[in-house]
């Protein structure tokens, strides 16, 4: 009682399981990698177990698609396709576009001055449209150092974005098995 009720776009969905290898619909998902000849081999159960440590840990923003064989509810934004957008737009240039905006709203409400440089990464799920969780690259004006951020924005084509939150990304946490280097990070 007395808790300030944030909303359902603050909470972090779990993972729930689409489909397994054996589905043909798992092979239709361009990050989809991983084959039953790559070891480890996980289970069903652990590839859930170990989406959900991911999605906890950094709030669904920074997945190893690698890992998993299993199709969820979290997905990797392609940035060549047009699955949100109409062409000649891209997914790449959608995510550019509310990224900029998501910063927009974080320069005028915290009275800085981030300059955009470019999207890194995106990942997605179904959330009465769709929740993008989106890393990008800022210049600081104060030290001119590029730093990255993060902002959830739920996005659908018939109402206008809700540009959840935009922050600087946290620190991701010394225990992790897998970190994620610059070299991990493709551009959108």
């Amino acid at each position: 009682m007395g808790e300030t009720f944030e909303g359902w776009t603050s909470w972090v969905e779990d993972a729930y399981l689409l489909c397994t290898p054996e589905d043909p619909e798992c092979l239709k998902h361009h990050y989809i990698t991983r084959t039953e000849k790559d070891e480890p081999q996980y289970t069903v159960e652990e590839e859930i177990a170990m989406m959900n440590e991911q999605i906890e840990n950094s709030e669904g923003f920074d997945i190893d698609f690698s890992l998993f064989r299993c199709l969820f509810n979290y997905h990797l934004v392609d940035p060549d396709d047009i699955d949100f957008v109409e062409e000649p737009e891209t997914n790449g240039d959608l995510m550019k576009r509310l990224s900029k905006e998501s910063l927009n709203v974080f320069n005028k409400e915290d009275g800085m001055e981030f300059e955009f440089v470019k999207v890194v990464k995106a990942n997605f799920h179904y959330s009465a449209g769709f929740m993008f969780l989106i890393t990008f690259q800022v210049l600081d004006p104060s030290d001119n150092q590029e730093k990255l951020f993060q902002a959830r924005v739920r996005y659908s084509t018939r109402f206008p974005a809700e540009y959840v939150f935009c922050r600087p990304r946290p620190e991701p946490e010394v225990d992790s098995d897998h970190d994620t280097s610059e070299e991990d990070v493709k551009g959108i």
